[in-house]
């Protein structure tokens, strides 16, 4: 089950009858900033080597077809955030106040293509699966633009709903409650993080779909008679 860490609030000091409060702060500053690196590509490797490779395509042939790794693109989305936080410490009074000042969330992903040196040499089939390929770059961009507005919201409603600070506590604690606001948002970007990769993987399924891999050679039909003996060492069984 998950659960976020729910941050505990100590009992309101009180002085000479008078109770402490925090003063309130504007809302936290949340930058959400996704990121695709320049597409890198890998011609150097044969047809039998890239067969080693673990890909997440599910086999769109049925189950007595044969399925054949010609190309693949390659590279995880990565997701990586900064904290930044204000604070008050009243070592006089004892007790303290914390903010989330920012939050920036980098969503980044570093494509690359791979594709069978022996057909990269032939240029129809060059064409047809780098254009296939790039269909699955096209797909990891749409996805980190749709999540990075998604996480954002989300981050944002959560803080919200508890006041983007936190206080007051007894001083002592501080380090404590920075560690658990941190643990809040670590959490919540966690359960996004896992809902983005559920909903790449889903679209990336589709790109590789039956009718997708039969047009990408059906575009090259003087490849078809070379076919054969270039793959029958490199076929999967």
């Amino acid at each position: 089950m998950f659960g976020i860490d729910p941050v505990t609030l100590s009992s309101l000091l009180l002085l000479a009858g008078n109770t402490i409060q925090c003063s309130a702060h504007d809302p936290t500053k949340i930058d959400v900033i996704p990121h695709t690196a320049k597409v890198k590509y890998d011609y150097s490797q044969t047809l039998e080597q890239i067969q080693a490779y673990q890909t997440d395509t599910i086999d769109p042939y049925a189950f007595h077809g044969k399925a054949i790794t010609q190309g693949f693109m390659k590279g995880q989305i990565e997701l990586r955030h900064k904290l930044s936080f204000g604070q008050i410490a009243n070592a006089s009074y004892g007790y303290g106040c914390l903010w989330y000042d920012t939050i920036r969330i980098e969503l980044n992903i570093d494509p690359k293509i791979v594709i069978a040196k022996e057909l990269y040499k032939d240029k129809c089939m060059r064409e047809s699966i780098l254009k296939h390929e790039l269909k699955h770059v096209r797909v990891d961009r749409e996805i980190v633009n749709e999540y990075a507005k998604k996480i954002g919201e989300r981050v944002f409603k959560a803080l919200k709903s508890r006041g983007f600070s936190v206080g007051p506590f007894q001083i002592e604690r501080m380090k404590e409650v920075q560690e658990k606001m941190q643990r809040v948002v670590q959490q919540i970007l966690e359960l996004e993080y896992k809902k983005l990769g559920i909903a790449r993987r889903e679209r990336q399924i589709e790109v590789d779909s039956l009718e997708e891999y039969e047009s990408v050679d059906a575009e090259c039909p003087s490849f078809q008679k070379n076919k054969k003996n270039l793959y029958k060492n490199a076929v999967k069984h």
